[in-house]
């Protein structure tokens, strides 16, 4: 097996079809197995695996599917393990199997009804190896983290650095056409902590350190909706906390970064994160919020990029069907059924968060349930009277349409930002597209000041 995505085990053949067909709409190599003696009776590369689906309701008992989830864990330490257990489990057991090594629990009700398994591979799978860019390496330095490159003709990733070796400036040249390298998930403390270490001149340090405020923010944020998706109770309301207070920290340190380099815009729009709807450009969406706010004086900042950063976690409870669409854009094939659930999402994102005990200002919870309200009552999910709806919470919204708008996409023609931006912002002006013109002004007037 060479550089597998995804493995899952299991008999049961409704279970191998929803890991096939979520492996073919997003593109993973898979492979499945029976049973875990065949797995591990010829591992190959099994430490490469990103993701590990184990079917256990499948075992006799808990403590054989404990022992199997031990042995994965000490055959691949960086892998991503998810258990999927029968609904009836008691608290014990997922305790048990959470400190066998296991990730994330999922009941099987949930694996097959909702899209947490999507959001989960998709985020694990696609953000195991993060793009960083050859410029904020600096000559003869040294990291703690291995450095990949993605080659092209088969899209795997190639190990180019070893930790603790010297980065010359030949090793950076060598480099620098491609733009960018990766680094794994699990090192984004270490890449940080490299940027922190090794500084040039100011103009290039601080968008260096703003890059890597960004990959902190992102990682804390799947770390906390990951988190919020485990039914096992050591997912802890203090770990919750932790995590949260993790996003109100990185997101009020990326700010203030932003705020320090000339084209801030820049950053945020070519970052590359994910593969799920519009939650893998949270962290964009927080950001833009963020600057829009501050720049305009439109609500408090760090209130908006926390509304904007949790609009939209309720996606990981609509069905999968429903989750595909919004992918493909086709949010004009709704269904009924469809349609009523995909607006409800606001109100799930904030029961996700209520649920941990997460404390939220109530500013943050309109924002939440207001964030795709509209002044003609045409948005979700209650459609209020243009009086009820916040400035701020329309930022949200704002935000999350300048980031679809705007995104620098793979085989587009890039264009000055700048620019663009002013032309959506008079776009909005002219068609009266259930903003505030008051809003709109302000933030106009903020960026042609700028």
């Amino acid at each position: 097996m060479n550089s597998t995505d995804l493995v899952a085990i299991s008999t049961n053949p409704a279970f191998i079809k929803r890991c096939l067909g979520l492996s073919a709409e997003f593109s993973f190599v898979f492979a499945d197995f029976a049973n875990a003696d065949a797995f591990f009776g010829d591992p190959g590369d099994a430490d490469r695996v990103k993701c590990f689906i184990l079917d256990c309701t499948s075992f006799s008992n808990i403590h054989e599917a404990a022992g199997t989830i031990q042995v994965a864990r000490q055959m691949m330490d960086r892998s991503y393990i998810v258990c999927v257990l029968d609904s009836r489990v008691k608290p014990e057991d997922m305790e048990l199997l959470k400190k066998s090594g296991a990730n994330l629990i999922m009941l099987d009700n949930e694996f097959t009804s909702n899209s947490k398994l999507e959001f989960v591979s998709s985020q694990i799978i696609k953000s195991a190896y993060i793009p960083i860019k050859v410029i904020d390496l600096v000559p003869d330095s040294s990291g703690e983290f291995p450095l990949y490159m993605l080659m092209p003709k088969n899209e795997k990733y190639l190990r180019i650095y070893k930790p603790g070796q010297n980065i010359n400036a030949q090793f950076i040249g060598k480099y620098s056409e491609s733009q960018e390298l990766y680094i794994h998930r699990n090192d984004v403390a270490n890449w940080g902590e490299y940027l922190k270490t090794f500084r040039g001149d100011e103009e290039t340090s601080n968008a260096r350190a703003c890059r890597g405020k960004f990959l902190k923010l992102q990682q804390a944020f799947i770390d906390l909706v990951l988190m919020i998706s485990d039914q096992t109770s050591s997912s802890s309301f203090s770990d919750g906390r932790s995590l949260f207070e993790d996003c109100q920290k990185f997101g009020t340190e990326l700010l203030d970064s932003l705020s320090q380099v000339k084209y801030p815009w820049e950053i945020i729009n070519n970052s590359s994160i994910g593969d799920f709807g519009s939650i893998e450009r949270a962290t964009a969406v927080a950001a833009y919020a963020g600057l829009l706010s501050r720049r305009a004086q439109v609500g408090d900042p760090a209130s908006v990029m926390l509304g904007a950063l949790f609009a939209d976690i309720g996606m990981i409870l609509l069905s999968p069907r429903t989750t595909t669409k919004v992918r493909q854009d086709r949010l004009l094939e709704f269904d009924a059924e469809e349609k009523m659930e995909y607006e409800k999402h606001p109100v799930f994102s904030l029961n996700q968060i209520l649920s941990k005990r997460l404390q939220l200002a109530e500013e943050v919870k309109e924002m939440i349930l207001f964030s795709h309200e509209r002044m003609d009552q045409k948005g979700y999910p209650n459609r209020p009277g243009s009086n009820k709806i916040r400035e701020d919470s329309m930022l949200v919204r704002l935000a999350q349409e300048v980031d679809q708008a705007l995104l620098l996409r793979m085989g587009k023609e890039k264009v000055d930002f700048m620019t663009s931006f002013e032309n959506f912002i008079e776009n909005k002006i002219r068609d009266i597209d259930g903003y505030s013109l008051a809003v709109l002004f302000k933030v106009r007037s903020a960026y042609k000041a700028a």
